[in-house]
């Protein structure tokens, strides 16, 4: 079962520091993959815990540079908050530097006054979202790409280099509700919601395998993680979504973990409620100690 983990780049203990550290520990441990969550701007009443975070790009570039094998990803990239032709550029980029270790994430966004700061349509995101994800596909493929668009159109114009990886990246499309399944089975390569319980889980990747039509898709879930923590297992989204935490003992830890695959995930992102990056590292520790269990 892959296993990733979610970087400090966000929250009051996020820093340069914590980043090094949960990375290099990360990889030494044998984890799958790293993590940034993305933010870029976002009102007063959401300051608590994205108002202080590290720009994804920038902090992922930051991580290959200090790691080798661990592959990096972006959970979720807000691509309406983008010109996705900058992004294919930078996942390209980043691609290179890191040998094919990018998996792109991506996802509509839910917060309207941050599209607002930054001058982007909210109304308008799903549709720029989907035309963004053919256009970065065609820029992978073809150094000498054309495209036409409802929201760009590419006439003459070069692209290189090419990702390290076939066809680019794999995208993986985030969100929980019916539309997401639908769109990952439609553009992605991968689904990946959040903190949905097995029961859900496994009827929406029901459904997901019916729409993908033969299609094979990964399915990766991130989870908030409280080891030996009284906090309760169900949590409320800031868009007010119902969702579930991975807490308790080890023992309960690896039973819900196992539950989740049975449910259809092929892996797990988590990300970790703790105070610290050296409290972090100590349940990451405890927790690579449980991964033999999960064969």
């Amino acid at each position: 079962m892959h296993i990733g983990i979610c970087l400090p780049n966000y929250g009051p203990a996020s820093s340069p520091e914590a980043i090094r550290a949960v990375a290099q520990a990360a990889e030494d441990l044998g984890f799958d993959s790293l993590w940034t969550t993305d933010h870029i701007l976002v009102p007063e009443a959401h300051s608590q815990p994205y108002g202080r975070i590290f720009e994804t790009w920038t902090t992922l570039t930051y991580v290959a540079a200090l790691t080798r094998r661990v592959r990096l990803g972006t959970s979720i990239l807000l691509l309406g908050l983008r010109n996705p032709v900058l992004v294919a550029k930078q996942a390209a980029t980043l691609d290179q530097l890191s040998n094919g270790r990018l998996i792109l994430g991506i996802g509509a966004g839910w917060l309207a006054r941050e599209f607002e700061s930054l001058g982007m349509s909210f109304r308008r995101r799903i549709r720029f979202l989907e035309e963004g994800i053919i256009l970065m596909r065609a820029l992978w493929t073809n150094p000498r790409p054309r495209f036409q668009g409802r929201f760009f159109r590419i006439e003459d114009a070069v692209f290189e280099p090419l990702p390290v990886q076939p066809g680019g990246p794999p995208i993986w499309i985030g969100g929980n509700t019916e539309a997401a399944v639908r769109r990952a089975a439609r553009l992605g390569d991968g689904w990946h919601p959040v903190g949905l319980d097995p029961e859900t889980l496994r009827s929406r990747v029901a459904q997901l395998r019916e729409w993908s039509r033969g299609r094979s898709l990964s399915v990766i879930c991130r989870m908030y993680i409280a080891m030996d923590s009284h906090l309760p297992p169900v949590y409320t989204s800031p868009t007010g979504e119902r969702r579930m935490r991975l807490t308790g003992s080890e023992e309960q830890i690896l039973g819900h973990l196992q539950a989740l695959r049975d449910a259809g995930a092929d892996g797990v992102i988590l990300t970790f409620e703790t105070p610290s990056a050296a409290a972090q590292i100590e349940q990451m520790q405890r927790l690579a100690a449980l991964r033999r269990d999960l064969a």
